[in-house]
C-alpha cells in the first residue's frame, strides 16, 4: 500500500515516513496541499495523513478537493487544532478520522489500521466482482438491493439514502439530524440511533452486502459487512 504524508514540517514527515516504510508501505512525502493533490492524481494512493495547517491551502480543502476528484482511499487528519469545530469541518470534508497532535505511535497506529480494514474490506469486495446491482441504490426513491426493494420508511428512508450517498464515508450525527429531522426539531436525539436500529434489521434481513456501521461519538457510515 502507497502511503502519502502531506507535511510541512521536515522532521515529523520523516519520522512518519520512516515508520510506515518499517511497516512495509510505500510511502512519499509532499509538504503542501497543491504537491498533494498533484501525487494523488499522478499516483496510486491508499491512504493520506494530513496536516491541516499547510503553507498554501487548509488542510480541510485539500481533503474535500480530493473526494471532490473521486478519491476513495483513506484521510487520516493529524493537526494541532483541537476545536470541535476543525474536527468536524474535517470530518465532513470527506476525512475517516481525525487525531490531535501530538498523539503517540501506538494511538497513530491504531487509527490508521482501523481504516486500512475499511480499505481491505473495500478492495476485496471489488476483486470479487462486486457488481452495482449488489449494492444498495435509491432507484425511483425507493432502497432496491439485488434488484428488490427494501421496505424503508418515512425518515428511515431518508437516513439510509444519505448514507448510500456518502457510501464509505463518516456522516455525523449532527448531519443526519439536521437533513432528516431538520435543524429546529426539539424531540429526542435518540429517534437517530432508534432509525439506524431499524435500518440495520432491514438490511439483515435481505443478507445485504453493506451495513450501517457505528463510528462512536461521530455519526454513522455505510460500509462492506463484514
Amino acid at each position: 500500500m502507497h502511503v502519502l504524508m502531506v507535511e510541512d514540517d521536515v522532521e515529523l514527515a520523516s519520522s512518519l515516513s520512516h515508520l510506515f516504510r518499517a511497516g512495509g508501505f510505500e510511502a512519499a512525502v509532499v509538504t503542501n496541499g497543491q504537491e498533494a493533490i498533484a501525487h494523488v492524481e499522478s499516483t496510486e494512493v491508499d491512504l493520506l495523513i494530513l496536516d491541516l495547517m499547510l503553507p498554501d491551502m487548509d488542510g480541510v480543502d485539500v481533503c474535500r478537493a480530493l473526494r471532490t476528484l473521486g478519491f476513495t482511499g483513506g484521510i487520516v487528519i493529524m493537526s494541532a487544532r483541537n476545536d470541535e469545530l476543525d474536527v468536524v469541518a474535517g470530518l465532513d470534508a470527506g476525512a475517516d478520522d481525525y487525531l490531535i497532535k501530538p498523539c503517540s505511535i501506538a494511538e497513530l497506529q491504531s487509527r490508521v489500521r482501523s481504516v486500512l480494514r475499511r480499505i481491505h474490506r473495500h478492495y476485496d469486495a471489488t476483486a470479487q466482482g462486486l457488481a452495482e446491482h449488489e449494492q444498495l441504490e435509491v432507484v425511483d426513491h425507493h432502497i432496491v438491493f439485488g434488484g428488490e426493494e427494501i421496505a424503508t420508511h418515512g425518515r428511515e428512508f431518508d437516513v439510509l439514502a444519505l448514507l448510500i450517498a456518502q457510501r464509505g464515508r463518516v456522516v455525523l450525527r449532527e448531519t443526519l439530524m439536521d437533513k432528516v429531522w431538520g435543524a429546529d426539531w426539539e424531540g429526542s436525539p435518540m429517534v437517530l440511533s432508534a432509525a439506524v436500529g431499524r435500518i440495520r434489521t432491514r438490511l439483515e434481513a435481505v443478507e445485504a452486502t453493506e451495513q450501517v456501521e457505528n463510528v462512536r461519538g461521530v455519526g454513522f457510515r455505510l460500509s462492506p459487512a463484514v
